[in-house]
């Protein structure tokens, strides 16, 4: 059990960690949350706020709309992310 804990609290932590990340990204760009979502065809504001606080991650399948939204490559913006969220390098290739 003690495992489980330290390994979700280690998740919860890259989560925050990532949110971070991607929130400076929109404010270096000052962009706002729902320009975001809009831009990235979010469903609402609310799912940047949800990624930016750390409660969810990035849903891959954003990352390259979300990487031309900052103006980063796409590829890029995948290694980013799965250096985040503690994925293998490579793994996290986004759709372009």
């Amino acid at each position: 059990m003690k495992t489980d804990n330290k390994t979700r609290r280690e998740g919860a932590e890259r989560y925050r960690e990532a949110g971070q990340w991607l929130r400076d990204q929109r404010l270096y760009w000052q962009i706002t949350e729902t320009e975001l979502a809009e831009q990235v065809g979010a469903a609402s504001p609310e799912l940047i706020g949800w990624v930016e606080s750390g409660e969810v991650r990035l849903p891959r399948a954003m990352y390259a709309a979300v990487a031309r939204a900052f103006a980063m490559d796409p590829d890029e913006f995948g290694e980013s992310c799965a250096l985040y969220y503690g994925e293998t390098p490579g793994t996290a290739r986004s759709a372009a």
